[in-house]
């Protein structure tokens, strides 16, 4: 095994990752030379508009589009409202080559956490596609617009064939030494912003998380250096770019690793999704078990025979799920991951044994797989944080090149979750001897019943299991609690079908489950309510429970 273990914390090469070159250059002059590297095989296939477009046709396109991004706003950010595509790699391109930072706004949220958002990130122009735009405010109807939206389609279509021959010629002639004719910068000065990630909000108010221009570079590099693709394939691109997981992996990585990508407008258009990785071989996709729990209701396991790895992140795998994937669709593909948006957002993902020097990966049931190369963790006591033994459960604590620098005009929040260059994830976890981490889930998603802390995701495992709804399309229950005289807290199960209480006690007691982490009340609902990522809207559970 090659991590560093000491003082309790896992040490995976994290100087020696510091040191790495790469780490030296703005994004934008790493995107660009990326691209610039990778010529005229196609990089990305555009699957909702059925085109396929080159390394060299999108850098081009973005360079001539970077010409007009200052035109559009005089403030330092700009937003963005466009689905994956090739419209959406070009813009956020071209808004860092011209010096304005792109946020890829959240336009499922309400109007009140939209305009919250809109106003933390300070911006006054957005830019979407006409026809996507119409969408957007059919479902959203009160969607805060800025005055100033610009019509991206229009943008582009504008752009003339002669200036895209210029810029073609003078990449030809130039190579990277063109870059600086459109002002782009290939020295990091110092740890710039690349963009605002707004948290989902499965907590609270939705906080802009402050990703540095090094965050995206670091993380892109580790998910290179740690073989998480490897040659000939080609990732399944399908999650909102306004989430973090969706903005690395189709729009920076694309260009920084010049990895093949299918991209496609959403995750829930399940039949789609399937098409595409039929007819482009695609042999990774990324999403939450939320989103590939269709897959298991809707795929016959020749329409993923291309599928090498399911990654899975965003959520904790529930019990059984990755047993059930791999029963259907091929043993060994089912990988589970962990991130977070502070973390730009990828930490770990299980992997094929491999030393590399200075670290190592491996994959290890029930546990994340270890950490990427460069950084380092410990685990907490939740009271005191101080470092606990190996093995202990506790707070999950890490640092890195990928740890983001912030929140925006958020001093108390930032605080709280950074000490120093460590962050306090929030997560309860453990690691254990060997180096591989295994996440037991948020502390927000613990109760403290007569003074034991209960999991809420152990007690939905189990009912999911005994109940039947393990391989269900949409999660058909959710824990939570409420205020509990005698025990300090109780808990609530939500369930979508009509369950007793002698039912649900019953199934737990054949699962093995202590009485005491039997929910003592039942709240029936129409549906549990999700996030666009997938994940547990919490607040919206808490407040369901409550009532």
């Amino acid at each position: 095994m090659v991590c560093a273990m000491q003082n309790f914390i896992i040490d995976m090469g994290y100087a020696e990752f510091a040191r790495r070159e790469e780490l030296k250059l703005t994004l934008s002059y790493s995107a660009a030379r990326g691209l610039l590297r990778h010529g005229e095989d196609w990089l990305l296939w555009d699957y909702s508009l059925g085109q396929k477009f080159s390394a060299h046709e999108i850098l081009v396109k973005a360079l001539a589009l970077s010409r007009r991004v200052k035109s559009w706003t005089n403030k330092p950010r700009i937003g963005l409202l466009i689905p994956p595509s090739f419209h959406a790699a070009v813009c956020n391109y071209a808004c860092a080559f011209a010096g304005v930072i792109p946020v890829n706004m959240n336009f499922t949220m309400g109007a009140v956490a939209a305009q919250s958002c809109v106003e933390t990130s300070g911006i006054d122009a957005m830019v979407s596609c006409a026809k996507f735009k119409e969408k957007i405010s059919a479902a959203n109807p009160s969607y805060p617009w800025s005055e100033t939206v610009v019509d991206l389609g229009a943008e582009l279509q504008s752009i003339g064939a002669a200036q895209l021959e210029e810029i073609s010629a003078a990449l030809a002639e130039k190579g990277e030494a063109a870059f600086a004719g459109f002002g782009i910068e290939r020295d990091l000065r110092a740890d710039k912003e690349a963009t605002l990630v707004f948290t989902s909000g499965s907590e609270g108010a939705p906080k802009a998380a402050v990703l540095t221009q090094k965050n995206i570079v670091a993380n892109s590099l580790q998910v290179g250096v740690s073989e998480v693709f490897e040659e000939g394939d080609v990732l399944l691109a399908n999650l909102p770019i306004f989430h973090c997981f969706g903005q690395l992996f189709e729009v920076w990585y694309m260009a920084l690793a010049g990895q093949k990508t299918v991209s496609l407008n959403s995750p829930l258009d399940i039949k789609s999704n399937i098409r595409a990785i039929k007819e482009s071989g695609a042999s990774v996709m990324i999403g939450s078990p939320t989103f590939f729990r269709a897959y298991l209701k809707h795929a016959a396991p020749e329409d993923l025979r291309s599928l090498k790895k399911a990654i899975a992140g965003a959520e904790k795998t529930p019990d059984g799920f990755h047993e059930l994937w791999d029963k259907t669709f091929g043993l060994g593909t089912y990988r589970e991951g962990y991130g977070l948006t502070e973390t730009t957002p990828v930490v770990g993902v299980n992997l094929k044994e491999k030393d590399f020097g200075y670290f190592s990966t491996g994959a290890r049931k029930k546990s994340i797989g270890k950490l990427f190369a460069g950084m380092q963790a410990r685990v907490l006591d939740i009271s005191t944080l101080e470092p606990l033994p190996f093995g202990a459960q506790g707070l999950l604590s890490m640092r890195g090149p990928n740890v983001f620098a912030g929140y925006l005009n958020n001093p108390a929040a930032s605080a709280k979750t950074l000490r120093g260059e460590w962050l306090i994830t929030g997560d309860l976890a453990r690691i254990d001897a060997d180096g591989f981490l295994y996440i037991d889930g948020r502390l927000s998603r613990f109760s403290k019943i007569g003074g034991e802390m209960v999991p809420h995701a152990t007690v939905e495992s189990a009912l999911n299991i005994e109940l039947g709804y393990a391989g269900a399309e949409l999660p058909q229950i959710a824990v939570s609690a409420r205020l509990d005289d005698s025990k300090g807290e109780a808990l609530v199960l939500l369930c979508v079908e009509n369950l007793e209480l002698h039912e649900v006690k019953e199934a737990l007691r054949r699962a093995g489950i202590s009485n005491l982490w039997h929910p003592k009340h039942i709240v029936k609902v129409d549906k549990i309510p999700l996030l666009p990522s997938g994940k547990f809207d919490l607040p919206a559970i808490a407040s369901l429970a409550k009532a």
